[in-house]
Parts: structure tokens; sequence; C-alpha cells
């Protein structure tokens, strides 16, 4: 089976993806962006990508809802990663002597205190290892900690844990071309459509599940991308696909909402 993620070897992404399915179990192929991740799944049923959906500090990965929403993919399950990050460089360089870090975006937000700290200037690459890449006398490299498979012996971490808040998680989905429901599932996940604009839009889908009550861990608008002003909305409830759950979607139904299962899965920690 192919197993699809955001390269290279170390980035979290790569982490995430050992933590759900060892690599002699899987193919491991990394893509250079998310959107080709999610792509490769499409194109090639069977195969299974591990992408990042939420961080604890970020929020959610726009690039991935939109995925969901738009593509033919689903979500069958759900892992959950410490992020920690260290500042790179030529070994034996000391902090104050870098001008510049290069890292992927979220790596460089929520690493931004530590940054402004030494008034290092930004540049931006596709995956935090990439990042590696640019090392020299003067710049530095912000990626995972405790990475050791660096092919250049001669770049070392000068600062560790450098992330801005010490409680820093991503949230990763498993997601695959085709629905699969789990017998175990804790979760579940739903895309709810409004047909039409009108008062209390999101005040009827909260109310519904509330009156089951049933707890939504997860509450995400996204632009309809038709007109300004329209949304779709991603909820995750703490059940699985259960009769309590069934009738909130036949409610939502009645009530002239497009309900999408995403997934019904078992969350990780």
């Amino acid at each position: 089976m192919n197993l699809y993620y955001l390269g290279p070897k170390g980035t979290f992404s790569y982490l995430a993806s050992q933590k759900y399915l060892p690599e002699n179990e899987a193919d491991y192929i990394p893509k250079s962006n998310l959107y080709e991740v999610v792509q490769s799944v499409q194109d090639y049923p069977g195969s299974i990508g591990i992408v990042p959906i939420e961080n604890s500090i970020e929020g959610t990965i726009n690039i991935i809802a939109d995925g969901l929403a738009n593509q033919n993919i689903y979500a069958l399950d759900e892992i959950h990663l410490n992020i920690q990050f260290a500042l790179y460089g030529l070994r034996g360089t000391e902090c104050s002597q870098l001008d510049k870090v290069y890292s992927i975006a979220p790596a460089i937000s929520q690493t931004s205190n530590f940054i402004a700290e030494h008034d290092y200037q930004i540049g931006y690459t596709e995956s935090t290892v990439q990042s590696l890449d640019y090392i020299d006398a003067h710049t530095g490299a912000i990626a995972p900690m405790g990475l050791t498979d660096i092919h250049n012996h001669n770049i070392s971490a000068l600062a560790q844990n450098i992330e801005d808040f010490p409680h820093n998680v991503t949230r990763f989905l498993v997601i695959g071309s085709q629905l699969e429901l789990s017998e175990t599932a804790t979760d579940t996940m739903l895309l709810i459509t409004p047909k039409e604009d009108r008062a209390g839009l999101l005040a009827t889908i909260l109310n519904t599940f509330a009156i089951f009550n049933i707890n939504l861990s997860w509450i995400e608008s996204r632009p309809l991308k038709t007109q300004l002003g329209m949304y779709h909305f991603f909820v995750q409830a703490d059940t699985p696909l259960n009769d309590e759950l069934h009738k909130v979607i036949k409610i939502l139904e009645t009530l002239d909402y497009q309900v999408k299962l995403i997934g019904s899965f078992n969350k990780s920690i």
C-alpha cells in the first residue's frame, strides 16, 4: 500500500506517518506539498495519505479542509503529534551569528517569539527538512527537534524547544479515496452545507447537536467559493455514527442542510 506524506524524510508528516504505520508495512512516498498528497490519494485508490488538519496554536490547515470539502477524499483515522522545534545551523555556530532562518510558514509562526528575540530575517520553504539545505555561516533552519538523519554532518541543533508554547500539538488525518467506517469509532466528522443564507444557520446546527447531548470537538467554517458570505461548516462529533447522530443528520437535512459524511474513526491520542 502506498502512503503519501509531505516530505522529505524527517518532517512532522513523516513522524506522524511512522506513528501510524511503520515503513516496513507501507511504501512511503514523499510529496513536495500538501496539495500533491491529497491529489495522489484521489488518483490512486487503495492508497492513504497522512496530512495535518489542525494545530493547537495555528488552527485549521485550510488546504486540507478544502480538499475534504471539494475532492473525493475521506478521513479514515486521526493521529496526534507533539510539535517541538529546534534551530539548526553549522556545527560550532552561535545563535547570535545568524542573520536569517528558513522554514515553512506554520513553523515560522509557531516560533515567532524566538525569531523576534534574535531579530532574524525570515525565508520560506515547502517543508521543514528542506530548510536545512539553506544553512550556511549566517543562515539557520527551523525544523523538528531530534533530527538524527541529517546528511550534512556539519549541521547540528543550536537551540531546542524554541516553540512559542510548550503544549503544541498537531492533529493529523489519515485520508483515503473511499469512505471506511471504523467499528470502534469514537468520532465522526461531517461537512454541513446550508442551501441558502438565512439568520441562525450556525445556531440551528449547534442546537440540533445539543438536543441529543452530542459534544463537538471541532467546528470550522470555510467559504463555499461561490459568493461572498456563503460558508459551509465542518464539525467533529465525539460519538460514533449511532442512532442519535443519524437523527441529527436527518433533522438537518429536513431543515435544508446538505450533510456529507467525511469519516467515522477511532481517534488516537
